[in-house]
């Protein structure tokens, strides 16, 4: 495990899955004589939310133990979807109370912030090409377009009469 294979990215998402994830358990809403968390009122969505959650955690974890960038960059690219689909359904949350006579409470907006977090955290680490070098350094940057630098030799056709080619 190499913490410091951990791009901003990656910190963003574990930031805000556990940030998500505490969230689940703050208040939501207010009846005017109790305050009701996720977990009380949300019937399926608090369960989504937790495992839109961990793929935050996920992205972080496999980032730092895995060797290669193929296995992280997979679980980046579900856990953006899991940000959108996180946003989403925390969105319809707090446009659309569950129940008449619900006034909305900080931890549905704690739960948005989280969400959005995890897309961008998600998103970052995706557009972050680099990895980091056995000696501790990070690899530089593609720089314009994909293949910048990257020298292409042209090779001309294979003759009719020879069938090599020059």
């Amino acid at each position: 495990m190499d913490l410091r294979k951990a791009r901003n990215g990656d910190w963003i998402a574990l930031a805000s899955g556990v940030v998500l994830i505490v969230a689940l358990f703050l208040p939501w809403y207010d009846t005017g004589e109790q305050t009701l968390s996720a977990w009380q009122e949300l019937t399926v969505i608090d369960v989504i939310l937790l495992i839109c959650a961990l793929f935050g955690i996920a992205q972080w974890f496999f980032t730092v133990q895995q060797a290669t960038p193929a296995m992280p960059l997979a679980i980046a690219g579900i856990g953006a979807w899991m940000g959108v689909l996180a946003t989403i359904l925390t969105l319809v949350r707090v446009v659309d109370v569950p129940a008449d006579g619900l006034a909305l409470e900080f931890g549905a907006f704690v739960a948005l912030a989280a969400s959005v977090g995890l897309f961008t955290g998600a998103w970052r680490a995706l557009g972050d090409e680099r990895i980091r070098m056995p000696d501790g350094r990070w690899s530089r940057p593609a720089e314009g377009e994909i293949g910048a630098g990257v020298e292409v030799k042209t090779l001309r056709p294979p003759r009719a009469d020879t069938g090599t080619s020059e």
